[in-house]
């Protein structure tokens, strides 16, 4: 009887311990606390018609702002979602081999709304400093944009979004 509960116990562990390894990196992104959706967006300039991914849901009613307007077609690259904590860094390595680097630095709640006050970096290979830094106070569900990198002649544009 006793053989049959440690058994158990074992298999629950087991369980544990394999379900954490498959899924830990979607776990910790989903669980406790906010968290950061990173969308890394290729724009270009083409004669042919327009054309937007369609997984880029909040784009189209965009493209008719500046820096958006000067592009007509828009690709999916990436996109990730990264557990989010005061002052611990986020970094992600672009396609175009700059490294962003964006920080919580402080949450706030005005009035029945969380803001999240952020700071984005952008770095260039081989080099210690960054080219770009961006601070911005944003709401859950409101994303901003870094744009600017150049790539396969288009521009980067990074879609960061903070998730509840």
């Amino acid at each position: 009887m006793m053989r049959r509960g440690l058994v158990a116990v074992a298999a629950v562990a087991l369980i544990a311990l394999f379900g954490t390894w498959l899924g830990g990196d979607a776990l910790a992104a989903s669980s406790k606390g906010p968290t950061l959706e990173l969308s890394v967006i290729l724009a270009t300039k083409t004669d042919g018609g327009a054309s937007i991914d369609p997984q880029l849901r909040d784009l189209p009613q965009l493209t008719r702002d500046q820096p958006f307007v000067k592009y007509n077609v828009y690709k999916l690259l990436d996109r990730k979602p990264f557990p989010l904590a005061v002052g611990k860094p986020i970094t992600y390595a672009m396609v175009n081999g700059h490294t962003v680097q964006v920080t919580l630095a402080s949450v706030a709640t005005d009035k029945t709304e969380k803001r999240y006050q952020m700071e984005a970096q952008i770095g260039e290979p081989g080099k210690p400093a960054f080219l770009k830094s961006l601070q911005v106070t944003t709401s859950e569900g409101e994303p901003f944009f870094v744009g600017g990198q150049s790539y396969q002649g288009g521009t980067l544009f990074l879609e960061l979004l903070v998730r509840p």
